[in-house]
């Protein structure tokens, strides 16, 4: 149990500094294409890169997918086609820092609840310190470090969205652990990469035809490389490892990283404002992660003899 908690909390992390970079990308990329074509592209170059390693998987375990249509259909369509139309609408009203803000608090705060209330993984009172540390460190960030700003602070559009992709995503991560028995992962995800793009293709055509225009440039080459390589097949693979592990409540509080990781980024990449609030909210962001996977120790079992 020790070894399987620091393995998915390695996988969660890593995973995490990769995606940190999507909020980033959602930014740049407003001025390239619009939400739903950037997420068409991501899907299907995650599903040209993912379908070598997972076509001969997928075809030998072709009836089982089509005996859980509706499972698959439903987390194409929360987990992939819509949680990321979600995100990069938000990148056109948002600010990076924000998006993840938003994004990585209301994912756990699902994520616990569900896993909770759906398979089965016990709130413990660390878990409970975790989120709540995690909580607090977010807000402190939002905030600069001054709770009256709380007060004051309006939800934008933007914010809006991100909290609808984050009920998404900590939805999806509680439905991994309902795959059903005898799909790999690869083919699991191979699936999902096709039902996102399939989705998301009239909406994107009629988005490219008649509300923007995609920009085709090497920007955007490398924009959608970066994130149908690296945020799609290989985080994606990396992070449905972790929830394996550690469960979807853990693995999700890792997330509460992002904020942290995205505003670093947002200053070298974006020229957005740093300030004091991170440092602290890192601080404690990371100590309600280490409280909540910190492993309990099994207590030894006494046999009584008469």
């Amino acid at each position: 149990m020790r070894r399987n908690n620091q393995i998915g909390a390695l996988l969660a992390i890593c995973s995490t500094i990769i995606w940190s970079g999507n909020f980033i990308v959602s930014r740049y990329a407003i001025h390239l294409a619009g939400p739903m074509s950037i997420a068409l592209f991501r899907w299907t170059i995650a599903t040209i890169t993912m379908f070598p390693f997972a076509i001969s998987n997928l075809k030998a375990e072709w009836p089982i997918f089509k005996q859980n249509k509706l499972y698959f259909f439903l987390m194409g369509l929360i987990g992939f086609t819509v949680y990321n139309t979600l995100i990069y609408s938000a990148g056109h009203y948002a600010t990076a820092i924000n998006m993840a803000l938003f994004g990585s608090t209301v994912n756990p705060i699902v994520a616990a609840l569900l896993g909770a209330w759906l398979v089965n993984e016990k709130l413990h009172w660390k878990n409970i310190s975790g989120i709540l540390l995690c909580i607090i460190g977010t807000l402190y960030l939002l905030t600069k470090g001054d709770i009256h700003n709380i007060l004051s602070f309006q939800f934008g559009k933007g914010d809006l969205w991100m909290i609808a992709a984050g009920v998404c995503f900590g939805s999806y991560n509680v439905f991994v652990k309902k795959k059903p028995k005898g799909i790999s992962n690869n083919s699991f995800l191979l699936c999902l990469f096709i039902i996102g793009a399939t989705l998301l293709l009239p909406g994107a055509l009629y988005e490219m035809n008649y509300v923007q225009p995609v920009v085709y440039n090497t920007h955007l080459l490398w924009v959608v490389l970066y994130i149908g390589i690296g945020n799609s097949t290989i985080s994606y693979l990396i992070w449905n490892n972790a929830i394996q592990k550690i469960g979807a409540g853990k693995a999700s509080l890792f997330l509460t990283l992002g904020p942290i990781l995205s505003s670093f980024e947002a200053v070298l990449f974006l020229n957005e404002s740093f300030n004091q609030a991170q440092i602290v909210s890192g601080i404690i962001i990371i100590s309600g992660i280490v409280i909540n996977t910190w492993p309990t120790p099994i207590k030894p079992v006494t046999h009584q003899t008469s």
